[in-house]
């Protein structure tokens, strides 16, 4: 019968599994990152805002388990749900490891570059947190310090969080 695609609900699950990508990749910081001083949601997605450039094994735990939870997504949405948005597929093992790690891949390769052109001319630091900050309000998020956030713009800033934003909206 061949392969045939269901255009809007492949759309849809494209879309799902890149936000549980992203989704993924922005938890894994929050939980591990000891430098973290706030991190929001916001209409554009989760945002995170650190001190420090993120240790080499944060990144590639950041990578590995957003590429494990999106692998999983993609096979369950391809190979579990019925109907499946691609119809058709063989259900050997080679077409299943190719269908399922080609999206990942692409997904994680476009994020490595995007992570490594953020990475040459990045601001760390009080400048980081400023100017991040500062973009994050202006898109509409809604931010939580962590402890560690708290304290720096306490020694920082002599500022409580609410301040802080109040200071940077003006």
């Amino acid at each position: 019968m061949g392969v045939q695609l269901n255009p809007i609900y492949l759309v849809v699950a494209v879309a799902a599994w890149l936000l549980v990508y992203h989704l993924t990749y922005r938890f894994a910081l929050i939980l591990r990152d000891p430098a973290l001083i706030c991190w929001g949601v916001g209409p554009f997605g989760m945002t995170t805002i650190s001190l420090r450039k993120p240790r080499p094994l944060l990144m590639i735990a950041q990578f590995g388990y957003a590429a494990l939870a999106m692998g999983c997504v993609v096979y369950f949405s391809l190979f579990v749900l019925e109907p499946a948005p691609i119809t058709g597929i063989p259900h050997t093992g080679a077409a299943i490891l190719t269908v399922v790690v080609a999206p990942v891949a692409l997904v994680t390769l476009i994020a490595l570059v995007a992570q490594a052109r953020g990475r040459r001319h990045a601001l760390w630091g009080e400048a980081r947190v400023l100017s991040a900050t500062q973009r994050a309000i202006t898109l509409g998020v809604l931010l939580v310090f962590t402890p560690l956030g708290r304290t720096f713009l306490h020694d920082r800033f002599n500022a409580t969080p609410s301040e802080f934003i109040q200071t940077i909206r003006s």
